[in-house]
């Protein structure tokens, strides 16, 4: 999944392999992770959970995970391609959990906008927030600034989120397109040319079993 970027803002980094996989027992939740290595590519399959989840990486046992990607409910399956040589990958999966707004389509700003100041995640005052946990995001406006480029507004409702993911409609299905923290709400966007948009006050559920490949 790609996503979107620009100077000044800040996105979650997107960033094994033996010829048997190895597992954890999986948690209460059910969710249930596989892998298989072809070459150097690894796919992962999971079952158990019936919405959106993160994908993360890491390439020691307890080390850091990086988020690969966010993946909508009606696919359970992603590629992690092109992998270095002699390295051991872990793997896990998080359900991705938390409430939307409404859903906006884009509409002209009235406002001129220049430079890239515009583009950076922020905290606007707002009168209207009612912070409580598991607020949903409210009056999102997605303003059309230029070609393909969108400033993003939303009341912020939550008191527990992890941070915000702004989605937008593909094919009728939400994709996320940018990452931000805890708190922002205003963001502009590059690159961007959907029509419908929503934000999603999230935070993760309870972890996957971690597998592991190793590439030849």
């Amino acid at each position: 999944m790609a996503f979107a970027s620009g100077a000044g803002r800040a996105a979650i980094c997107l960033a094994v392999l033996a010829s048997a996989c190895s597992s954890a027992d999986a948690n209460d939740t059910g969710l249930r992770l596989s892998a298989s290595l072809t070459g150097d590519d690894v796919t992962l399959t999971w079952k158990g959970h019936g919405g959106d989840v993160a994908v993360e990486f890491a390439t020691e046992p307890d080390g850091r995970y990086t988020i690969l990607g966010f993946v909508p409910r009606a696919q359970t399956r992603f590629e992690h391609p092109d992998l270095m040589p002699a390295t051991t990958f872990y793997y896990r999966v998080r359900p991705v959990e938390g409430p939307t707004s409404d859903v906006a389509t884009v509409v002209p700003a009235t406002d001129r906008v220049e430079g890239e100041d515009w583009l950076v995640p922020r905290t606007v005052p707002d009168e209207r927030a009612a912070p409580k946990r598991g607020g949903a995001p409210a009056n999102l406006v997605v303003e059309s600034v230029g070609p393909d480029a969108l400033r993003l507004t939303w009341t912020d409702n939550a008191a527990d989120e992890t941070g915000h993911l702004v989605e937008r409609e593909v094919g009728g299905t939400f994709e996320v397109a940018f990452v931000v923290d805890a708190n922002v709400n205003r963001v502009g966007l590059l690159g961007e040319s959907a029509d419908t948009y929503r934000v999603r006050a999230y935070r993760f559920g309870e972890m996957s079993n971690v597998v592991s490949e190793r590439t030849p």
